[in-house]
């Protein structure tokens, strides 16, 4: 039976339907009157840049993190990239989620920013393809975060400094 026949076969059913045929079937409901509108997630999520400061050699720069996008996208040809752009709205307490605001990379053949395939293609991170076999996992800043940590030749000079009791107060040579 092709399609159209089945159709018409239905519709004939359909039309030979009594009142009878309907005694005891509640009827659903009608629709609700207000229509809950859903935002885009793009028009709520927006790119905030980290308050995050460190020193390298004499000079304060923003401290960069590893976009979650280009994890998830790194190929042997294709590196990850840092940044210091982050959606609050994706975050989750102080483990932000951080993404890259220039574009990389081509995603489904269209050159978009990693902000735009996190929230566009990616769905705010729910609908990650499985191709990708990765997990995105937010981490919080550890406990000294933004201290910076001496080097081995700081640690040394430091030891050397108090080995010959320049710095010490434990001097009791005066007496």
């Amino acid at each position: 039976m092709k399609r159209s026949e089945w159709f018409t076969v239905l519709q004939n059913q359909l039309l030979q339907l009594k009142a009878e045929n309907f005694a005891g079937v509640e009827a659903t409901p009608p629709p609700s009157r207000r229509k809950r509108r859903r935002t885009p997630v793009r028009l709520a999520h927006a790119l905030e840049q980290s308050e995050d400061w460190v020193t390298v050699t004499g000079v304060q720069k923003r401290r960069q993190r590893s976009c979650k996008v280009c994890a998830l996208l790194r190929t042997e040809k294709k590196k990850s990239f840092a940044t210091t752009f982050f959606c609050e709205r994706c975050s989750i307490d102080n483990a932000k989620c951080w993404l890259c605001n220039k574009i990389r990379r081509d995603y489904n053949g269209v050159a978009k920013t990693c902000f735009e395939i996190w929230h566009d293609d990616f769905g705010a991170g729910q609908d990650i393809p499985a191709s990708l076999g990765k997990r995105v996992v937010l981490r919080r800043p550890g406990k000294n975060a933004g201290k910076r940590k001496k080097t081995r030749r700081e640690l040394q000079l430091a030891r050397e400094g108090g080995s010959d009791g320049g710095d010490s107060d434990s001097d009791s040579n005066d007496e």
